[in-house]
């Protein structure tokens, strides 16, 4: 097998690169490590806050049960006292030293308008400020506070004497906690509040409480972890460097250079590419015809085009190429005359010629 000189060289040169990068490629991935970024947690926790309360009864003609459950409509004349449950859970990732701080309070409010806003407040504290400070991962407080609601429509009465404004009047009971966690690796706050709106005044009404509350944070850093060498993706990368690398290789011994078009061929070739359209190719030569024509010799390929456009007539050729005669004749047929061009090429060694009729 030949091939010409500038594809040889192409072809070979495509393939050095080819492996190279490749090789490039394997050594990269075997001797520079990689790294994969990760959150790694220091110190995390969770918390969640709840209210429960249940409504304590007066003895009464309407009820049996000493008390009832939340989410009902309750009759103001039976009730004793609301009793509101608080819980709160603190769980942390790890021991860490927890100062936790808590208070209940009552807000008495006199809404207005459509917007409901507060035309006055008055607060109350039921359970003060309590700090707690401990060493743990976990905490949990339990609070419970009895709610009078007779003490609270007293101040209701007197408001409205004094000011003669009748509006709705809510309780709104807040149990508020924080807890700060201070560990090794950082310090994380935490706040909860649940409450409970208790309508005033009412003959009968429902109570509004908040749903479970929760709360999470954590302290993380950014961790590389170096990761394992793919075996397999190196395995491919050597494989095919080598392949291409021995494909090079083959290519610049095994295969011949084929010997550049002589001048014959090359002005066949440049004459086909010009006028490849306006020819038409004969499988016999006209020689053995010559006395039946006037043949009027023709010096180049241009004027024989100008003719054929002058008699309207196409040009016809015969080509022929063997060890022992290479050439090639173009016809113009004018009646009994004829304009005639022959180009003539060296006669080529027997090898040389077979490898010149494969490149053609």
């Amino acid at each position: 097998m030949k091939l010409g000189k500038k594809v040889k060289a192409f072809l070979v040169a495509m393939c050095i690169v080819v492996a190279a990068v490749l090789l490039f490629l394997g050594i990269y991935t075997w001797r520079v490590p990689q790294y994969e970024e990760m959150e790694e947690t220091l110190f995390s926790y969770q918390s969640k806050g709840s209210i429960d309360y249940k409504v304590f009864l007066r003895p009464n003609v309407v009820y049996e049960e000493p008390y009832l459950p939340k989410d009902r409509n309750y009759i103001l004349k039976y009730i004793d006292y609301i009793e509101a449950k608080f819980v709160y859970e603190y769980k942390g990732s790890a021991a860490a030293d927890l100062t936790t701080e808590y208070l209940v309070t009552a807000k008495l409010q006199g809404l207005h308008g459509k917007g409901i806003e507060v035309l006055w407040s008055k607060e109350y504290v039921l359970i003060p400020p309590v700090v707690e400070r401990e060493r743990n991962a976990v905490k949990t407080l339990e609070l419970a506070v009895p709610v009078k609601l007779d003490d609270y429509l007293a101040e209701r009465e007197k408001i409205f004497a004094d000011s003669e404004v009748n509006s709705p009047v809510v309780l709104e009971v807040v149990f508020a906690v924080h807890t700060a966690a201070s560990s090794t690796d950082g310090s994380l706050d935490d706040s909860i509040e649940s409450y409970l709106v208790i309508p005033i005044g009412e003959s009968v009404f429902k109570i509004e409480s908040s749903p479970e509350t929760v709360g999470e944070d954590a302290i993380t850093k950014t961790v590389k972890f170096a990761l394992a060498v793919n075996t397999a993706k190196l395995s491919i990368l050597f494989i095919f460097s080598a392949l291409f690398f021995g494909f090079a290789i083959a290519v610049a011994v095994l295969v011949k250079t084929a010997d550049p078009p002589d001048e014959f061929a090359k002005t066949i070739a440049q004459i086909f590419k010009e006028h490849g359209e306006r020819l038409a190719g004969m499988e016999h030569s006209l020689a053995y015809q010559a006395s039946e024509f006037d043949i009027i010799d023709v010096n180049s390929i241009d004027d024989m085009v100008k003719i054929a456009d002058e008699l309207s007539q196409p040009i016809l050729y015969y080509k022929v190429d063997t060890p022992l005669e290479r050439k090639i004749e173009f016809y113009v047929f004018d009646g009994s005359r004829v304009y005639y061009m022959v180009i003539f090429g060296e006669i080529l060694p027997t090898e040389s010629h077979i490898q010149a009729e494969l490149d053609s």
